[in-house]
């Protein structure tokens, strides 16, 4: 709860999450609300580019995007899941054998956005080339 312009603190110590309810409702309705969550975060956009394919491993994912860590890889996975985009599916009873697969509802539109953000990506690279510009992050 909001008093004299603070928020109240809980018993732990956390600060207790409060948003405006006007802004809650309205940004609910807003469609840019679902594209910030692909495009949100260092990772996201490589994660979901590596499933466009099919179905990942956490190991897979490791390989192809090495720069990530393991443990940021599986706060996206987590994150992206509790979304609805992605789906964890246990395939096994003995060992662990996880895939990450898109949601059955979110498979076509969500692939259909990172064809376009690949397609409209390898433009510009080809446009920075033919231009001059260095694309490789030096001078």
């Amino acid at each position: 709860m909001i008093a004299d312009g603070r928020r109240d603190e809980k018993m732990n110590g956390e600060r207790e999450n409060r948003t405006d309810p006007h802004l809650e409702a309205t940004c609910a309705r807003c469609a840019s609300l679902a594209i910030e969550v692909l495009l949100q975060g260092k990772w996201r956009v490589h994660i979901l580019c590596a499933m466009r394919s099919g179905p990942v491993r956490l190991g897979q994912l490791g390989r192809l995007i090495p720069a990530a860590s393991r443990k940021m890889l599986t706060q996206n996975l987590r994150t992206l899941e509790g979304h609805g985009i992605v789906v964890r599916r246990d395939l096994s009873e003995r060992s662990l054998h996880v895939e990450y697969d898109f949601d059955d509802r979110a498979r076509e539109a969500v692939r259909a956005v990172l064809d376009a953000l690949v397609a409209w990506g390898d433009l510009e690279l080809r446009q920075d080339t033919t231009r001059g510009i260095s694309t490789s992050g030096s001078s």
